[in-house]
């Protein structure tokens, strides 16, 4: 039989795999395996274990450039005779350790965030028997397929980049280290235990053709820009809601969303799932290696009986709580690593130089293969859902918009489903449900309509003001626990009832939870509603003393319109509604606004109204005299929209400086009016002034935090704003001179 030492594949295609094994682990990364709150911390983590793998990395080079042709079992043998045989048993149980540990992720997945529930032990097996399948084929096989899933792998992230990053929030990122830096000495100890690719080049090296020390810094390199560049990206879009999630990249993923794409998490899926099987079949490989240096007729067997083990223990990881500590933690892989991937081929490096002798070239140029029938089964894995209870889609109800009231201790829930008819048109169906808690309200529409809801779809979530009375914050654990809903789903308080809002009519059809957000969306380009999404609503409590705000609609004869902004305190608990003049202040506060009518009288009686847009604002906070100081700057253009005037009247040049100072008057006005009413009378920081000064001053941030609803009203904030006219229109009377 032949042996698979005699196939070789490109530096580039060992990389590209390596590259491809490395996003497996990235994909699962949550706070839980980071030892800490904040994915953050594991950005400076990074930066020290990309430097730290170079070290690690230096005994294998260099024994590499000695022996090149023998991997690193082989040097053992040579060097060290029968001894050598001591490190396989080692090595075979660290390459099955990874792989199992490696499918549980997924089988955690499948089992916590996927519907319907999956059988996890025929994933398990249908996996690893998928990915045993290149393993036998042999190393060629593994690197093309590598190569081809590396390509469709960086795509679909490098998209997911491009969509989180234009959704940054300076204010969601918190100064490093703040904990002592204990996050990210334990985020270095986790990456390092994960770096099984340094013992996978230890056995491959031998296998590959090109420089491998060039190609390893190409790898590295990359490697831990796209973790950093994806966590950072993350962190500023979605900030700590991201710490809830038990898969934070799958919720980064439904998070994305521009123009026709909404939400990425079906992509991340497809890719987690390929880059799974190059991951397993790269280490059942690996496997083979081992028993083939023993007993090379038992080596492509030995891939069967390895898919068949680390099925078994992957299953024992997801149900054991024991197994789960000891795999998921770095007490485990990072020894096992150090030892596999730095002491034995520094001790085998020593003994070399000692003994000065050189392993006889032994690399044959192999036969090509071709990696199609691995990207068949692969595709074989993705049909199969191994569900017990597989659900069709018209058999689930697409919930687009759920509308909460509470009735005492009672839920009720109006819910908004929509199925496109035969002919193409929405059809838009309302279900009302009551329940002690809100899922076990949706609950019940599974009796009514004889399908299970599916709250992927949902667009909306409104809460009835009885909600907000009672206190919101404890009413979300659904929302951000449940892996269908959508964490970009707009979030808003009904001025009454819920169930008015969801019920509403326009031209004699309820308006759709889609028409809805789009009504909402055109107000808020006027300047009328202050928009927020689950994600922001979440990070709101919590978040260096903030106070969350809902944006407030009712129910009119036309439909849907906006009816101001309510201000909640930091349990979610209904402080006050803002009436439309005061949530266009806090919209210039905010930066939220995108543009709107603004209309003033000016000096000489006349009437301008201009549309205000493209506003920008800065706000620098600093400690001044014991006491929070902040420094407000707001700055937009005006184009002029009508000039209410006699048609004599004539205006020199002068008019326009009056005009832009009398525009940025009410607009300094309008802020200062929000400011007094949300911080001065209720202490509600909705503008994450706490979040500006932490950022600012971290040390100073720490004797306000306990006590910031009362600090932040007491503090010292000026207001500055500055307009430019852009646009006067094509009216040449009264003409500007």
């Amino acid at each position: 039989m032949q042996q698979a030492g005699v196939n070789k594949i490109g530096a580039g295609q060992l990389f590209l795999t390596l590259f491809v094994e490395r996003l497996v682990f990235l994909l699962s990364m949550n706070t839980v395996l980071a030892g800490g709150e904040s994915l953050q911390e594991l950005i400076p983590s990074c930066l020290a274990s990309y430097l730290l793998q170079f070290l690690l990395f230096l005994p294998l080079w260099l024994l590499h450039r000695r022996r090149p042709d023998q991997n690193l079992l082989q040097v053992a043998k040579s060097l060290l005779g029968r001894f050598g045989f001591l490190f396989l048993p080692l090595y075979a149980l660290y390459f099955l350790f990874f792989a199992a540990y490696s499918l549980s992720l997924l089988q955690l997945f499948m089992a916590n965030i996927m519907e319907p529930h999956a059988s996890l032990a025929l994933i398990a097996i249908v996996t690893a028997l998928s990915a045993s399948y290149a393993a036998w084929k042999g190393i060629e096989t593994i690197g093309r397929t590598g190569a081809i899933v590396s390509v469709f792998a960086a795509c679909s992230l490098a998209a997911i980049f491009l969509f989180l990053s234009i959704k940054i929030n300076p204010l969601n990122f918190v100064p490093f280290f703040e904990d002592g830096g204990k996050q990210a000495a334990s985020g270095i100890l986790l990456l390092l235990a994960r770096s099984d690719g340094l013992t996978a080049i230890a056995f491959l090296g031998a296998q590959t053709r090109g420089k491998l020390g060039r190609g390893f810094v190409i790898w590295n390199t990359v490697v831990y820009a796209v973790i950093a560049g994806l966590l950072a990206v993350m962190t500023g879009a979605m900030g700590a809601y991201l710490g809830d999630q038990l898969f934070p990249f799958y919720a980064a993923a439904s998070f994305t969303e521009m123009g026709a794409v909404q939400g990425m998490d079906a992509v991340l899926i497809g890719i987690w799932i390929f880059c799974m099987l190059v991951k397993l079949s790269t280490d059942l490989y690996l496997l083979r290696l081992c028993v083939e240096s023993a007993a090379s007729r038992a080596g492509k067997w030995s891939v069967i009986a390895g898919a068949v083990l680390t099925a078994g223990l992957s299953l024992a990881i997801c149900s054991m709580r024991g197994l789960q500590k000891l795999f998921y933690g770095s007490g485990l892989f990072l020894p096992f690593t150090l030892v596999c991937a730095v002491a034995i081929p520094l001790l085998l490096l020593i003994c070399d130089l000692v003994r000065r002798r050189k392993a006889e070239n032994k690399g044959k140029k192999g036969k090509a293969k071709k990696a199609a029938a691995l990207l068949l089964s692969m595709l074989f894995v993705l049909s199969v859902s191994g569900c017990r209870e597989q659900i069709r889609l018209n058999r689930r109800l697409l919930i687009e918009g759920i509308g909460i009231d509470r009735q005492g201790e009672t839920f009720l829930l109006t819910v908004q489903s929509t199925k496109i008819t035969e002919g193409e048109t929405r059809e838009v169906s309302v279900y009302t449900a009551e329940g002690e808690s809100i899922l076990e309200a949706l609950g019940s529409l599974t009796l009514q309509t004889g399908q299970d809801p599916l709250y992927s779809h949902a667009l909306v979530v409104v809460f009835g003001r009885s909600c907000a009375e009672s206190g919101i914050s404890g009413m979300l654990d659904f929302f951000v626990r449940n892996a269908e809903t959508r964490p970009n789903a707009q979030i808003m308080m009904a001025e009454g009832e819920a169930s008015e809002v969801l019920t509403a009519k326009r031209e004699e059809k309820t308006v759709s939870a889609k028409v809805l957000g789009e009504i909402l969306e055109t107000q808020n380009m006027n300047g009328n509603i202050a928009r927020i999404t689950l994600t922001d609503f979440v990070n709101h409590f919590g978040n260096d003393g903030a106070s969350p705000y809902l944006p407030v609609v009712r129910s009119t004869d036309e439909g849907v319109e906006a009816a101001g902004t309510a201000l909640l305190d930091q349990q979610g608990q209904l402080l006050a509604v803002l009436d439309e003049k005061t949530t266009r202040g806090a919209l210039y506060l905010l930066g939220d606004f995108d543009r709107g009518l603004e209309t003033v009288i000016l000096p000489d009686d006349a009437r301008l109204t201009a549309e205000l847009h493209d506003l920008k604002t800065d706000i620098a906070a600093s400690v001044q005299g014991g006491a929070p100081t902040f420094s407000i700057s707001i700055r937009c253009a005006a184009d002029i929209g009508a000039l209410d005037t006699g048609m004599d009247t004539r205006y020199g040049e002068a008019a326009y400086a009056v005009m832009e100072q009398t525009l940025a008057q009410e607009i300094q006005k309008e802020a200062q009016t929000a400011l007094d009413l949300c911080l001065g009378e209720y202490g509600a920081d909705i503008f994450l002034l706490g979040r500006r000064l932490h950022q600012a001053n971290p040390k100073e941030w720490e004797q306000y935090a306990a006590q910031w609803p009362q600090a932040v009203s007491q503090a010292e904030i000026s207001v500055q704003a500055k307009v430019e006219i852009a646009r006067v229109g094509q009216e040449d009377t009264p003409a500007i001179e």
